[in-house]
């Protein structure tokens, strides 16, 4: 006969149940290899500036990522044109993320308790428009990805990090950024603030890689901002590349039409909707939070997703529960 299993028991083992959670998303600031450089768009889809930035980036041959929202500059739920924007942006090769379903800083969103609305929805109007789940995320603001020292900011930076991670997300910030969105016409105010990281005389292309910030629903970023940007980090000898390969993972998880296929976020296998391929390299490197440190190797890990992380909870279940029935 099996021991009678009382109520303890019970709460002991439903306790180390909801002990057991996902890994939390990795937070990217900068590339694989030194030299390499990429541009990242947010707040967007805006029909009448996007598109625009589309031409310029088709004009120098650079991929880019788009970070889009919902509700901000354009409404996917009611705008024909904002879902055609996607569908345009998605096609011409570059990565779409997720920037929130409404522009949501997650720590209010954590407060308010729309943590779904903002990432859950979200990730399913992705899918619905172009078809794939996306594998990037950027929190606006920044805000659940800083090394914070406030103890309540820092729970809950690490709850987003959790949420995330167990959403198959990776959270990509940014070593440099433009202030597109103060500077607007003002170039030479954004070369000084890009040279706040590039023109350091501890950094140079053979030591550093940069993920830029730049906004594409502003008509000054599009047609002035961009291409001198452009021109400039070419000047400083930079190699512009997509996101997939300064980082080596995938833009996009895998979906139920691909099982037999190894999840994008445990081979770091690059599907550019290209459909080209690669091997992802066994270096992570990462500059501290000035982008003045050198680099740092540190061995791949392997990310498991959501059937590890079941094996992994079945296997302590199973544990716990031996263990639990000798004392009960």
């Amino acid at each position: 006969m099996f021991p009678k299993i009382n109520l303890k028991f019970l709460t002991l083992t439903a306790l180390l149940a909801n002990s057991v959670v996902a890994d939390k998303a990795k937070i990217y600031r900068n590339c694989l290899k030194p030299g390499q450089f990429v541009l990242t768009f947010d707040d967007g889809p805006n029909p009448e500036t996007t598109p625009i930035a589309l031409d310029v980036l088709k004009k120098y041959n650079i991929k880019g990522t788009f970070f889009i929202n919902a509700h901000n500059w354009s409404d996917l739920e009611n705008d024909p044109s904002a879902v055609e924007t996607v569908k345009k942006t998605y096609a011409a090769g570059h990565d779409i993320g997720s920037h929130t379903y409404n522009h949501k800083d997650l720590f209010e969103a954590i407060e308010e308790g729309s943590m779904k609305e903002n990432v859950d929805d979200m990730t399913d109007k992705i899918e619905e428009i172009i078809g794939v789940k996306p594998a990037y995320f950027r929190p606006p603001c920044g805000n659940g990805a800083y090394v914070e020292r406030d103890p309540h900011k820092k729970e809950m930076s690490e709850m987003i990090q959790e949420y995330l991670g167990e959403r198959g997300y990776n959270i990509i910030m940014w070593g440099t950024d433009t202030m597109d969105w103060q500077y607007k016409e003002d170039v030479d105010n954004v070369i000084a603030t890009l040279n706040e990281q590039l023109a350091n005389p501890n950094v140079s292309p053979k030591t550093h890689s940069f993920i830029t910030l730049m906004h594409d629903v502003y008509p000054s970023t599009v047609n002035i901002v961009l291409p001198t940007v452009i021109e400039y980090v070419q000047s400083l000898g930079y190699n512009f590349v997509p996101l997939s390969e300064c980082i080596g993972v995938s833009p996009y998880q895998s979906t139920s039409n691909d099982e037999g296929n190894q999840n994008n976020l445990n081979n770091g296998e690059i599907n550019n909707n290209s459909n080209e391929n690669f091997k992802n390299n066994s270096t992570i490197i990462s500059n501290n939070a000035n982008n003045n440190s050198s680099t740092i190797s540190i061995n791949k890990e392997v990310e498991n997703t959501s059937n590890a992380i079941t094996l992994h909870s079945s296997i302590i279940l199973s544990i716990a529960i031996a263990i639990l029935s000798l004392l009960f």
